[in-house]
């Protein structure tokens, strides 16, 4: 690789819309045949709703086909273990087992067989590439190897950078990489650059001396809020781009290219994703402003293929066109739906609050904690909220008074908020906890 090509996979990044939905249909219906044929999971599930193969001639008959729930997902691999009624070949053909991070319950283990190892490294480097990740960049990688982010390992490799392979809760032998390696671009949370911030702070370090130039975030919101991609811009002089992916579905398919107005879809081929009315579960229209939640349908996998998989993640679609020239629309993610909170009837977002709070840099540090007295999602206002303040709070009276104001102007809800001293509230490695609940203080 010269690293001056434009696209990754040009070919399958710039498909018109017409060139999509062929090569989509193709890999559907294919991939669909072969779960009617091998997955015992979805050969009851069909059976269940009174559904025949003939049923689905295209992909625009996809509606007919139910959801797969994630409980349903963790009962098929307690019944059926190690991987579960949903997995479509023997364990002897698979060459890899991941696991999620368990941030939202269990986790559960993710097979791959070799075919499924190379669609996951052809899509992680095509959002890799569009993030700005090129062959001469050496890239530490904060992330265990359980953990399906380590898939990003062999991405990197074959994209012609330099992986280091650091893991988890090493901050010393990762700032130790970066010095003494010239590490120069970081894949990881969001939360992780944040978290070197502080780390750094501590030392007495400057985080810009580290000279990373560039950072590829994801796994949570928060590389799309623009008082946090400002903070970790400004704090290592780099630049910041997001990504997205599922660890049932694919390691990473969402990539925000150089305008950064949303991440790109760059899984085409691979997976075909909806965005559905979360309660109504209705396929909505993909327009710029459109909110719903992402659903995806496996069309290139072996071992575990999923149909209509809900992921809960809440998203917004940014754009249809973009400048870059691939085609794929762009969305950020607000939030999981299982993660809202509802409050007298509004619907409420954890980061959508940490997006508003920081609005008020410098008086406000960014970091807030969300205290519930009461099992969510219902939530009785006003809603506690302890925010820091920043180096510059002027008035503490003034500003509680101003951040209530506009969270009950911004997200229609009440808030009491506590302001709290610098460096207060926890900061995280690896994601970000917004929300304390009161069994678990």
């Amino acid at each position: 690789m010269t690293g001056v090509k434009k696209y990754w996979n040009e070919e399958m990044e710039t498909l018109s819309s017409e060139e999509y939905v062929k090569a989509q249909e193709k890999s559907f219906l294919r991939e669909l045949d072969y779960v009617w044929q091998n997955s015992q999971f979805y050969q009851e599930k069909f059976g269940r709703e009174g559904i025949e193969l003939g049923d689905i001639k295209g992909i625009g008959d996809l509606e007919k086909l139910p959801f797969t729930e994630k409980h349903e997902i963790r009962e098929s691999l307690n019944v059926a273990p190690p991987l579960g009624k949903h997995a479509a070949v023997d364990i002897g053909q698979v060459i890899r087992v991941y696991s999620t991070s368990g941030t939202t319950g269990n986790p559960t283990y993710i097979g791959l067989t070799l075919h499924d190892r190379d669609v996951w490294r052809e899509t992680a480097m095509r959002a890799m590439w569009t993030c700005g990740m090129r062959p001469q960049h050496i890239v530490p990688l904060p992330i265990g190897t359980f953990f399906i982010a380590a898939s990003y390992g062999e991405a990197i490799e074959k994209l012609g950078s330099t992986l280091v392979p650091v893991g988890i809760g090493a901050t010393d032998r990762f700032i130790s990489a970066v010095k003494n390696l010239g590490a120069n671009f970081v894949l990881s949370t969001a939360s992780f650059p944040l978290y070197l911030i502080n780390y750094c702070q501590k030392k007495g370090m400057n985080p810009k001396t580290l000279g990373i130039k560039g950072f590829m975030v994801g796994g949570e919101p928060g590389g799309g809020i623009p008082h946090i991609r400002q903070k970790i811009e400004d704090a290592y002089e780099a630049n910041v781009q997001e990504c997205m992916g599922n660890g049932d579905m694919l390691g990473l398919m969402w990539a925000e290219c150089e305008y950064k107005n949303g991440m790109h879809f760059v899984g085409q081929g691979a997976c075909h994703p909806e965005i559905i009315h979360p309660t109504t579960g209705n396929v909505l229209e993909v327009k710029e402003g459109l909110e719903g939640e992402l659903v995806y349908t496996s069309i290139d996998r072996e071992c575990q293929p999923l149909i209509r998989f809900r992921t809960r993640d809440h998203v917004v679609v940014t754009q249809t066109n973009c400048e870059c020239g691939r085609s794929g629309y762009c969305i950020k993610c607000i939030g999981r739906t299982d993660d809202m909170l509802i409050v007298s009837g509004v619907n409420v977002y954890p980061s959508a609050i940490r997006d508003v709070v920081g609005t008020l840099l410098p008086r406000v540090t960014g970091e807030i904690l969300i205290q519930l007295v009461e099992p969510p999602p219902s939530v009785q206002p006003p809603v506690k909220i302890k925010v820091e303040y920043g180096p510059d709070p002027g008035d503490p009276r003034s500003l509680k008074d101003e951040i209530e104001k506009l969270l009950r102007e911004k997200l229609i809800f009440s808030a009491d908020v506590e302001l709290v001293p610098p460096g207060t509230l926890p900061k995280y490695e690896y994601k970000a906890k917004l929300v304390e609940e009161a069994c678990k203080a």
